[in-house]
């Protein structure tokens, strides 16, 4: 499901730095989906739209809001270049 692929990279937002790179380097929405792809992570804008409020809902802590704060504005960043 590729509505499961936001919360994997949520998951991995932190921790797998050259995914982040290869997205960061990524010139446009065609290359940044071709690295999702090769990581097995595609989704779509609405898909990620759809999965904030659950991903939002599963946070416990402040810290744990402010991380997923952090993610929501990295992707929104990116797919806005």
């Amino acid at each position: 499901m590729t509505m499961d692929n936001v919360r994997r990279l949520y998951e991995r937002f932190e921790t797998d730095k050259e995914l982040r790179k290869k997205l960061y380097m990524a010139e446009g929405k065609d290359a940044r989906e071709a690295a999702l792809r090769e990581a097995g992570l595609f989704f779509t804008d609405a898909e990620f739209d759809a999965m904030i409020d659950p991903l939002h809902v599963k946070c416990q802590t402040v810290e744990e809001a402010e991380r997923f704060f952090e993610f929501r504005n990295w992707w929104d960043m990116l797919r806005r270049s």
